[in-house]
Order: C-alpha cells, then sequence, then structure tokens
C-alpha cells in the first residue's frame, strides 16, 4: 500500500471506526421487527458497512438494509405546497431572496420557478426561521401552482419508496443517519403514512413526535437532547462528521419515473469529496476493515470513547493529517451557504 492510501487508510480506522462500531452495535440491537434504512448522503457508507459485516457474518440483522437516496431537498421538492410538510421546510435557518430559497431549499430549477411564481415576489428577501410566517404568506397564493410543478418528483418518489420495501406492513423502518432534528424521517412519515424509527449519532430533540396521525421515534446513539452551540463538540463540529460520511454521488435533488418503470435521479453539484472519491473510499475501507477486528477481537469503545476521541480530532490543531484534507469540504446549499470548509472554519 502506497503512503498516501496507508494514511487515508489509518486516519478512516482511527477517526471514523470506533464510531461505526458503536454506531453498528446500536443498530443491530434495534433491529428486530425493523427494516433498516440508510438514509441520504450519510447512508452510503452505513449501507456499505452494514453489508460487509452481514457477508461476513459479523451483525445479526433480522432483515436486509436499503439504501435510500434521498435528502431534504428532495423531500422538500416532492412535498412542495403540503400543509403538514411547508411549516417545517421553512423552519430551518436561512438567509437570502425568495428565488435562492426556492432554487436551494426546495430544487427548483429557474425556469420552474419562473413559471410558477411572479418576479415581484423573487426579489423579496426573507431570513429563516425568523420571517416564516411572512414567506408562507407570499407563497400561499402560488402553493397550487407549485404542487402541481413538482407532482412528477412526488409520484416517482412515492413509487421509489414502494419498490424500497418501506411500505411492507410487517416491517418498521428504522432511519439510519448522522442526525439531528430527524427532518427526513418526519417528512418519510408523513409520506409513508405509517410509524417510523430512527436510530442517529445524534438526536437534538429524542422521543416520540407527532407527524399529523403517525408518529416518528428519535434515538441518538452518542447524544440525545443537546442543542446547538451548547458545548457538545460532536454537534457544534459535525460538519467533520458531514464532509467524509458523504456518497460518490453527492446530494440527489430530483427523482423521475420513466415508462419502463425505472428511476432517473438527478444530483447537486460536486463537493471536493465526490471529485476525489477513491481517497474517500480508502478512508471507509480503513474505517470498516477497523469494525471488522474489532467485532472478530472482541474490542469495545464506549459511547465516551468515541465522544474523547472526537473531541480531540476536532478541536486540537495538526490531529487530521495533512493526507485527507482535500475531502473537508460540503455542500449546505440548502442553508445558503454554498460550499463550506469545516477545517478553515474551525481552524484546525
Amino acid at each position: 500500500m502506497q503512503a498516501k492510501s496507508r494514511a487515508l487508510h489509518e486516519f478512516g480506522a482511527t477517526f471514523l471506526g470506533p464510531a461505526l462500531h458503536v454506531y453498528a452495535e446500536s443498530i443491530e440491537a434495534e433491529s428486530n421487527g425493523h427494516l433498516p434504512v440508510c438514509l441520504a448522503r450519510e447512508g452510503w457508507c452505513f449501507h456499505r458497512l452494514l453489508s460487509r459485516l452481514q457477508r461476513e457474518s459479523s451483525i445479526d440483522l433480522e432483515n436486509t438494509p436499503v439504501y435510500l437516496r434521498v435528502s431534504r431537498t428532495l423531500l422538500f421538492r416532492a412535498m412542495l405546497g403540503s400543509p403538514v410538510i411547508m411549516p417545517m421546510a421553512l423552519s430551518n435557518e436561512f438567509a437570502g431572496s425568495i428565488l435562492d430559497l426556492m432554487r436551494k431549499r426546495f430544487g427548483l430549477q429557474l425556469h420552474e420557478i419562473f413559471s410558477a411564481l411572479p418576479i415581484e415576489l423573487l426579489r423579496f428577501n426573507c431570513e429563516l426561521p425568523k420571517d416564516q410566517a411572512l414567506v408562507y404568506e407570499w407563497l400561499s397564493p402560488h402553493l397550487k401552482a407549485l404542487e402541481s410543478l413538482v407532482s412528477p418528483t412526488r409520484k416517482a418518489l412515492i413509487a421509489y419508496l414502494r419498490r424500497s420495501g418501506l411500505m411492507d406492513e410487517e416491517k418498521r423502518p428504522l432511519m439510519l443517519d448522522l442526525g439531528y432534528s430527524g427532518t427526513i424521517q418526519k417528512i418519510l412519515t408523513h409520506v409513508l403514512e405509517r410509524d417510523t424509527a430512527g436510530l442517529y449519532f445524534i438526536a437534538t430533540k429524542p422521543g416520540e413526535t407527532e407527524v399529523g396521525d403517525h408518529q416518528a421515534l428519535l434515538k441518538g446513539v452518542f447524544h440525545e437532547g443537546v442543542g446547538w452551540r451548547s458545548g457538545c463538540t460532536m454537534l457544534d463540529r459535525s460538519l467533520l462528521f458531514e464532509c467524509l460520511l458523504t456518497a460518490p454521488h453527492g446530494q440527489m435533488v430530483d427523482i423521475r419515473q420513466k415508462s419502463s418503470g425505472e428511476f432517473e435521479y438527478f444530483y447537486g453539484r460536486e463537493a471536493a469529496t465526490q471529485r476525489h472519491f477513491q481517497d474517500l473510499k480508502t478512508v471507509f475501507d480503513g474505517a470498516i476493515d477497523h469494525v471488522i477486528r474489532c467485532r472478530h477481537h472482541g474490542v469495545t469503545y464506549s459511547r465516551t470513547d468515541v465522544q474523547d476521541l472526537y473531541e480531540v480530532f476536532a478541536t486540537k490543531p495538526n490531529c487530521i493529517p495533512h493526507d485527507v484534507w482535500h475531502l473537508f469540504s460540503v455542500d449546505d446549499d440548502i442553508t445558503g451557504n454554498g460550499i463550506v470548509n469545516p477545517m478553515q472554519m474551525f481552524a484546525i
């Protein structure tokens, strides 16, 4: 193994390996009666981990995990106009024009936006969640037009969820993701019209949440009930995890079902991790190899071990080797921030 590949592999083992090991143990403990559903960009790595553990007979899961190519942007787009989902879509932080909001949060293309909304409205600026009620008032006269515009996305999404097995009444979906408030899980609870469970690295609002007539149960493995900027490093500097726990295709922003019944996926712009995905795959391999070794040899970590290790990497300069610096960037368009580099943001 070349020096760079060895450095990437070893970094995966030390930075991601312990967290994935504890997470896999928690998934196994929660798996009875559940269908493990690996969500969004982070889910690509989780699905790869669980699939490898199953192939090596190193984990006992009642049902084979599925990978679901969804994102908040895709789901907000599909449910645009829904009186249940719109308040949720407008509750997260954002600053910019209505045009930017429609493009970045809801994934609409320019020609779609101009076909459904007046130009005067698109020039208005807003700050969410402070202006949530005002923005909803502005959009209300146009919600029917927007709902009609995204109906192909919504129909394809429902067909995709059914094809993925999430509507099997005998298996309650267990959503697997990094965290935090379970927005994707709550939207899927509404779309599926059934109760769901979610197991996250961090759950900022754990417990049962009512979504229409159904319940979304959220649990956190490493932290529960913590708030942003409250001193929880694993949450406040979670961008380090988000940069690495991503998929080769990035974020899905739209879906269509072809006449053949197959699905066509559309993705947002690439971050550095998509351009250098072979390097990121080596990091994943190092992390998953570490989990396999731990389970074979009976090595365990406590949640505190993982928290303390993350504290070191996330706060101490030069703990993250130079060979992996190029992998730390993430698409944060949904908040209007564009591409974000946490190494610069956190001065590490």
